[in-house]
């Protein structure tokens, strides 16, 4: 039974959502600490001027 290589073939798609994840919840709880909202840095980032 070959369940490993199952495994090996998810686990770095794992990690790699695990910590954009972290990364999103670090940025969501700075920003909260700020007092800015989320959405309206998104809204100044997609702004054309």
């Amino acid at each position: 039974m070959k369940r490993k290589g199952v495994i090996t073939e998810y686990l770095p798609w794992l990690l790699i959502s695990l910590a954009v994840l972290a990364i999103v919840m670090i940025t969501i709880f700075f920003l909260k600490q700020e007092g800015t909202s989320l959405i309206d840095k998104i809204k100044d980032i997609f702004r054309f001027k």
